[in-house]
């Protein structure tokens, strides 16, 4: 009972500890031996997020796992607008760079992908932490001008973008016309077209956005669009718009915002961005429903969208398992998954294809693919006079009656049996799916779905 007490009374210590900063500006080197000064940040005006983590702690990596860090990192940092810098600690005095990269007693990874200054190795991390009181880890501290609070933790980057915003505005009193564009991948359309989409963001602190030119180049750099964008965009908001110019091939594009408000930009940092297109599977089987697989828990969200209407054809959160949803032939899908954690996901059609898998990135990860045509809607029916089955079968397909031959199909039109007047066929050695039977008499040809399951 006295040991039980004595841990209830540390407890309550350590939770009646407010988190706050000393008051004094550290240096500090990175895991690459690069100097950092908070007071040179903060003398260019930047907002500064200190992450105070630690490489044990599983809250920590889930958060930094979140990409929310990242994303602020990436669209406010030194190669976007210039306005937010941030930094990551791991405070242990153990910490190195083998530790960081996923070692004994690390929760993972925290170096491949992360774009920020990582403090840590060599101690570094230990001596940033002295300049705060801290009770526990993950903490957030935000540096404006002469003030460091403590902020909430956010897994969505918008969102983290919106509490610094708010809690830090003299980091963002640019004035006048300023547009940038915010990491985005994505396209729309089918079967019409694939059409590249961006994220405009106003980055004024007092002028609406009303027009701006988006350039699009493909990945040999050509400058194959310009798409001439005209709203109304409020200071600090963004908009999804799609860039009128289908693109046929996949690969990295960029594209950039010039003359917002028919202006040159002031600004030009964080105009030019990355377009990752990725059409992914191009023939999924539409006839039956499609099965979608998200690992993870309920703070996983997924949205399955048709992309010609952007409406949205099924959705559901982390730890969804074959969850069923009907898809249209001739159409392009994409699977949008919000805040990710490496959770692993897939897609299989009706006729058992795996159509998209892989392992979620980011706050916002995409995969695309586009259902088929139809290929049984131009043949007639069999007549009664020749009888196939069982359908589905296993092992054995019986076709009985008159005929010359038969030939059975993949969903992809590629002749997988052919047969003439024998009786039945071996389909044991095929995969389980949909096939189509073609049978042929003379200038008349049939057809008919078989289905194989195991």
């Amino acid at each position: 009972m006295k040991k039980t007490l004595i841990i209830l009374s540390l407890i309550f210590i350590k939770s009646s500890i407010n988190a706050q900063w000393l008051g004094n500006y550290w240096t500090a080197d990175d895991m690459n031996g690069v100097t950092h000064t908070i007071q040179d940040d903060l003398n260019d005006n930047k907002a500064v997020l200190v992450d105070i983590s630690a490489h044990w702690c599983g809250p920590c990596f889930s958060l930094h796992q979140s990409h929310s860090m990242a994303g602020v990192y990436h669209d406010f940092g030194p190669d976007g607008t210039n306005e937010i810098m941030v930094y990551f600690t791991d405070v242990d005095a153990g910490s190195s760079i083998p530790i960081l990269l996923g070692g004994s007693g690390s929760q993972g990874d925290w170096i491949t992908g992360t774009e920020y200054p990582i403090i840590g190795p060599n101690g570094q991390g230990a001596l940033v932490d002295g300049y705060y009181t801290t009770p526990g880890v993950p903490t957030l501290y935000l540096h404006c001008g002469s003030v460091a609070p403590e902020i909430a933790t956010s897994y969505n980057w918008w969102s983290l973008f919106t509490t610094i915003k708010g809690s830090c505005p003299s980091a963002f009193s640019f004035s006048g016309a300023d547009a940038t564009l915010l990491k985005h991948d994505g396209v729309a359309g089918c079967p019409d077209g694939y059409f590249v989409e961006v994220d405009l963001y106003n980055a004024s602190s007092n002028t609406p956005l009303t027009s701006a030119d988006i350039e699009l180049r493909n990945p040999s750099g050509q400058l194959i669009a310009t798409h001439n964008w005209t709203g109304n965009l409020s200071p600090f908001n963004r908009t999804t718009v799609t860039i009128n110019h289908p693109v046929s091939s996949a690969g990295v594009y960029k594209a950039k915002v010039v003359n917002p408000n028919g202006v040159t930009d002031p600004r030009p940092t964080g105009d030019e961005e990355e377009v990752n297109v990725n059409f992914g599977y191009s023939n999924a089987y539409w006839a039956a429903p499609i099965s979608i697989s998200v690992s993870g828990t309920n703070t996983t969200s997924w949205y399955l969208k048709q992309n010609s209407t952007n409406g949205v054809v099924a959705s559901g959160f982390g730890g969804a398992s074959n969850y069923p949803a009907n898809i249209s032939p001739n159409e392009c899908y994409t699977l949008l998954i919000l805040q990710g954690n490496d959770e692993t996901y897939s897609i299989t059609d009706g006729a058992s294809n795996s159509v998209v898998q892989g392992v979620v990135s980011g706050e916002e990860h995409k995969a695309n693919f586009s259902a088929g045509t139809d290929p049984w809607n131009s043949l007639e029916s069999i007549p009664n006079t020749i009888s196939v089955y069982p359908i589905p079968t296993n092992d054995k397909l019986y076709v009985e009656g008159k005929y010359e031959y038969y030939t059975m199909s993949d969903v992809f039109g590629k002749i997988v049996l052919k047969s003439s007047r024998e009786s039945f066929v071996n389909v044991s050695k095929l995969n389980t799916g949909i096939y189509f039977l073609e049978i042929v008499d003379g200038d008349k040809k049939y057809s008919q779905k078989v289905q194989i399951f195991r």
